[in-house]
Order: structure tokens, then C-alpha cells, then sequence
């Protein structure tokens, strides 16, 4: 099987929606694989919550998701909150009503398979996000940031090289901004007669898709293991109104067909049942060649940032100074 995967996959699935697009994408990080250097081995924060914070409802998966993260974070203690900033009114095709309710009950139970309970919905309307006002955007996330103090925050990368999806663009940046400013009494202070005390959150994890453009410039790698893998994959397949698309595996398995090939794995599953191991390999390639990258079994990669020094020059000179009276 893995002789053929990338190619075989990429060409039956091109006319297909969805697959093809995350195939070809697999296929160009794996070529870029063997080149890249090994990041730093990050360890999990010290903390009791965890928020993350995605346009769309299956932001946590794909290769550039939180999934493996967040899911080692709550078996380590962590309350898991996601925050879903669109209604997701077009992922399906059911019509946009639908498509709302559907995902976001799809959601819930995908973040579940990851230790994740609480589930969000600012309902901003998926795909017209361009023209929503940043500052209302962001007061909404600063009011959560401090109503529920998180010591992670996950997003994705407001500073990668161009994510051409408006909904990620819109909400990354907002999520860097309410970051920052949900520290500053002076921000918002309507908040504090609400009892809503500035927060600022110790550490972020950003990442970003990596389809297209040059991506972001992770400076971490952190470890999961098997079951972390087994169940971001089940978050995955648990998008079934979007993700569950049989025609596609039929595609797949007649395109092998036609080159004298099969995959024993898939023999006798249903077109349903195929598509959704191959979502489930998906998982498994990306976390196994990050880790493999980085010298671990399994692993996704970010660009982490802990609290800041607001004096940096201040510090440096006491630890070349100071002295014990």
C-alpha cells in the first residue's frame, strides 16, 4: 500500500470533493519532509485550561489541527473549551440551516473523542467573515478570554505566509489581538463592573494549513502517542456531513481497479466504511511523519509562545548583576 498511496489517492480523488485537495497537500509536505531540520521537543504547560479558538468546526483536525495536542493535554488534567466563530452554514449540502445544526451537533461529538466537552458558537456567517467588524470580533473573544482565564490558547497562525480561507485570516488575527489586550484593565473595562478581571494567558499554540503558500515557521514539536492518533482520527471522521463522502473511496478503489491494485485493508468494507479509514490514515500519516521528522513516533508542530517580557533589557542586566546582599 504505501508503494502507491500518495499517487493513487491524488488521481482518483482529484474530481472528487474535498479529498483530492488534502491528498495533493499531503503528497508536497511529505516530498519537503525529508529536508527539514529537527524543531525542539516542546513539553505540555503547567495549567488547568485549555481554549481553543478556529473559524470552523473541523479546524481542529487535518494535519495542521490541535487534535494530538489536546487530546494528551486533557488526559494530563486540562478542561478543554472550543470556541467555533462561524455557523459552518456551507460545509454540506444541505442547505445553510441545516448545515449549521448538523455541524455544529458533529462537532461536539468530534472534540468529545479529544477530552474536549464545552463547545461555543459565536454563529458569524461562514465565508462572509471579511466584512465582520475586527473590534467586535475581538471584544467578544477578550470577554471570553477573561471570563474563562485560560493558561493555553490555541489558533491558528495570524503571521504564516498567507492562508488564503478570509474566515481563518479574520479570526486568527482577532484571536492574537485578544490575547494581548485581554491583559489590559483599560480594555474593555465595561468587563471589570462585570466582575470580569483582565487575564492574560501564559502560553499560545498557533499553527496553520499547509495547502498552500509557504505555511508557517513552527518552532516546536510537540509528542503524542498512538491513542492521541486513534482519537483525532475519530474526531475527524466524527465530521460525517462533511467528511463522509463514499463515492469517493468507490472512486479510489475503481481507480486502483483499473491498475491491477488493491488495498487488502479496504477489502469487503463498505464504500462508507473505506472512506472512513482512509480519513483515519490521514491522521496517522501526518502525526507520524511530524514525528518522524523530529525524531518521535507521533507529533504535530507549532509555533509556541510564552508569556512575554515586557523589560527585557531590565532582566537582562539583574541576571548579569545582581548580587545576595
Amino acid at each position: 500500500m504505501r508503494g502507491y498511496e500518495l499517487t493513487i489517492y491524488d488521481k482518483a480523488a482529484r474530481p472528487v470533493w474535498g479529498i483530492g485537495l488534502r491528498l495533493a497537500a499531503f503528497c508536497a509536505f511529505t516530498c519537503l519532509a525529508g529536508i527539514a531540520q529537527r524543531l525542539p521537543v516542546g513539553t505540555i504547560p503547567p495549567g488547568n485550561r485549555l481554549m481553543i479558538i478556529e473559524a470552523h468546526h473541523d479546524d481542529h483536525t487535518w494535519q495542521w489541527g490541535f487534535g494530538g495536542l489536546a487530546a494528551r493535554m486533557t488526559d494530563q488534567g486540562y478542561e478543554g473549551i472550543l470556541v467555533r466563530v462561524s455557523n459552518d452554514e456551507k460545509d454540506g449540502d444541505d442547505g445553510y440551516p441545516h448545515n449549521d445544526m448538523v455541524n455544529l451537533r458533529e462537532c461536539k461529538a468530534a472534540v468529545a473523542h479529544i477530552g474536549i466537552d464545552s463547545v461555543i458558537s459565536l454563529n458569524w456567517r461562514n465565508d462572509y467573515m471579511d466584512s465582520t467588524p475586527l473590534q467586535e470580533l475581538r471584544a467578544q473573544l477578550i470577554l471570553l478570554i477573561r471570563k474563562y482565564r485560560p493558561d493555553v490558547l490555541m489558533a491558528y497562525d495570524p503571521w504564516g505566509h498567507y492562508d488564503r480561507n478570509p474566515d481563518h485570516r479574520k479570526v486568527s488575527r482577532a484571536v492574537a489581538e485578544a490575547y494581548w489586550m485581554a491583559g489590559y484593565a483599560n480594555v474593555h473595562p465595561e468587563h471589570l463592573r462585570l466582575g470580569l478581571k483582565p487575564h492574560r494567558v501564559p502560553h499560545i499554540y498557533f499553527t496553520q494549513r499547509g495547502d498552500y503558500g509557504k505555511g508557517h515557521e513552527p518552532n516546536v514539536a510537540v509528542a503524542h502517542d498512538a491513542s492521541h492518533v486513534r482519537r483525532k482520527a475519530n474526531a475527524m471522521v466524527a465530521h460525517r456531513n462533511i467528511y463522509h463522502q463514499p463515492q469517493t473511496a468507490r472512486s479510489i478503489r475503481d481507480e486502483l481497479r483499473k491498475q491491477g491494485l488493491h488495498v487488502p485493508e479496504l477489502d469487503g468494507l463498505s464504500d462508507g466504511e473505506a472512506i472512513d479509514q482512509i480519513e483515519k490514515w490521514y491522521m496517522y500519516w501526518s502525526s507520524e511523519r511530524y514525528g518522524r521528522e523530529n525524531g518521535l513516533d507521533y507529533a504535530e508542530v507549532f509555533y509556541q509562545r510564552a508569556e512575554w517580557d515586557h523589560r527585557p533589557g531590565l532582566t537582562e542586566y539583574v541576571k548579569n548583576n545582581a548580587v545576595s546582599q
